[in-house]
């Protein structure tokens, strides 16, 4: 798999704690193993399982770390790639192992800039857009999408945490450490806190639909679970708090006449279980609408010995 065969990126990881460092001192890490068997993971989720996407495709890799899944699309059969990365050394590590590798220089290209900024002064021509774990590191949803919407990829890849609830809400909370290079960095709207909001399911979809991007395809990470024992570093997935998406841009497939995909279909909510009745409430229901009429009847003629008696209109 993509972390067996280019243990380099581990090696070299800013992730890879390093031993030397007395651990109360040392930032937060994965041990190599766990990183390893986490890019085998993610590759198959992401890669292995869209080789049509990637094939000689053009990718945009957003807040693309270290490189290596900008790299893994090369591998996956990518013609060119772009990472955005606000970040000097992860991007200094990028390049020192792509050309480790032997990557040829002209089928990448990083760019060292905030996400959104790149996005908002440069146009990219690119038919692959991968989000994989920024979604959840930003408050600023919409310009995001707006952005993509812009660009109209044929494809998203779509990697992201997600909060449990059926409905579509977003949770605001303060990075717990903007200096970690795995948290949202500070931009122009933060003061010390860097905000971002975490999505549930619902409200992914609905961004999504809001932007017009289909959902293709959602990896089954239950299924990959199934028979393993427990893999670490991927207990997100395990546990359902990670989804990992393949959507098509649905402007797109308007404006060139190539068949829509249908999204995921929604669950139909289950209808309402019927009020069981009261014996009683049956067998009124079951006699005739002159029911009402016999009661009060009964009632007056208990107390005054008269009753009601309906009479027929005589035409004069």
């Amino acid at each position: 798999m993509f972390g067996d065969e280019y243990p380099r990126f581990v090696e070299v990881s800013e992730l890879t704690p390093n031993l030397a460092i007395p651990w109360k001192q040392r930032p937060r890490g994965r041990p190599a193993i766990e990183q390893q068997r986490r890019m085998n993971a993610r590759y198959e989720a992401v890669f292995a399982c869209n080789t049509d996407v990637f094939d000689g495709a053009r990718v945009l890799d957003l807040a693309s770390h270290d490189g290596r899944y900008s790299f893994a699309a090369l591998k996956t059969g990518a013609a060119h790639v772009i990472g955005i990365e606000v970040r000097d050394s992860l991007i200094e590590k990028a390049e020192e192992t792509f050309a480790f590798y032997g990557q040829a220089p002209e089928t990448y290209r990083f760019i060292r800039g905030d996400v959104f900024d790149v996005l908002g002064w440069e146009s990219f021509d690119v038919d692959v857009v991968l989000c994989l774990g920024f979604l959840y590191h930003t408050y600023r949803h919409t310009e995001l999408f707006y952005r993509l919407h812009q660009l109209a990829p044929k494809h998203l890849i779509l990697d992201t945490r997600v909060l449990p609830g059926k409905r579509p809400m977003l949770q605001v909370i303060p990075e717990q450490d903007s200096a970690d290079i795995r948290a949202a960095a500070q931009d122009a709207f933060s003061l010390d806190r860097v905000l971002v909001a975490r999505p549930t399911r619902a409200a992914v979809t609905m961004i999504l639909s809001a932007y017009r991007f289909e959902i293709e395809s959602r990896y089954d990470w239950k299924a990959w679970f199934a028979g393993r024992p427990p893999e670490p570093g991927l207990k997100e997935y395990a546990d359902g708090k990670r989804v990992t998406l393949r959507c098509r841009y649905g402007g797109g497939a308007i404006t060139d006449g190539s068949e829509l995909v249908a999204p995921v279909p929604r669950r139909r909510r289950p209808s309402p279980r019927p009020r069981r009745q009261h014996p009683a409430e049956a067998g009124r229901a079951v006699g005739s609408a002159g029911g009402w009429r016999q009661r009060v009847n009964k009632t007056i003629a208990r107390v005054t010995g008269y009753e009601l008696r309906r009479t027929s209109s005589i035409k004069r």
